[in-house]
């Protein structure tokens, strides 16, 4: 059909020791979701670290393999689901992730991360976690939620989206890594360092001070 569109939702099980801690903990397959504009993933976002050395200091992210491999792992599980849109759909979802990427208010929503085995997350104000990026990516495209889109984990979209199951396996079997200049790898700076405390200030204060209802 001519004005058939697809959105990509990737479901990952990370190689970096807080993923493997967050699966361990969450007792689930996959700790990470990200939402990509077509199936080759040049256009691939998610809510994550900028740098892996920064933990703290967190936004939405343009991904690549790199980011996954961490330029060592050679296996690295993954479902991508292709979803079919219109092309206003799709203009929705892609508008929303631009709009988003210039805001340089969002921040990773870490505090709801590191909480969710007591409070099973809960909602910041411009922070959001990767599966709370990609649920509300999924409700712009008609999905309905039946719960607030940060108590997801990304074990669910295995069954809520089953029927759009594209690709199932090592990523790098649908993806080769190449290198790039990507500042991912860089190691942390002293400003960097400021800027972690910064951060976890402000997401302290949005998260307990401030009403986001």
């Amino acid at each position: 059909m001519e004005n058939q569109r697809y959105i990509y939702i990737m479901i990952s099980a990370t190689t970096t020791k807080f993923g493997y801690v967050l699966r361990k903990v969450g007792k689930v397959k996959y700790n990470h979701a990200a939402v990509a504009l077509d199936a080759e993933l040049n256009e691939w976002y998610s809510f994550a670290r900028k740098q892996y050395h920064t933990v703290l200091i967190g936004g939405l992210v343009k991904e690549n393999v790199e980011r996954y491999t961490l330029r060592k792992a050679s296996n690295v599980q993954v479902v991508i689901f292709r979803i079919p849109v219109t092309v206003e759909q799709y203009c929705k979802v892609r508008n929303a992730i631009y709009e988003i990427k210039n805001d340089k208010e969002y921040m990773y929503n870490l505090l709801s991360v590191l909480t969710w085995p007591v409070t099973k997350g809960f909602s910041t104000y411009k922070a959001y976690t990767c599966i709370e990026f990609t649920m509300k990516m999924l409700e712009l495209i008609g999905h309905p939620l039946t719960k607030p889109a940060y108590q997801y984990t990304p074990d669910e979209l295995l069954k809520l989206l089953t029927d759009y199951i594209f690709f199932r396996g090592n990523l790098l079997d649908y993806k080769k890594a190449t290198v790039s200049d990507d500042v991912f790898f860089q190691p942390m700076s002293w400003p960097q360092y400021i800027q972690s405390g910064h951060s976890l200030t402000e997401i302290m204060k949005r998260s307990f001070l401030e009403d986001v209802s």
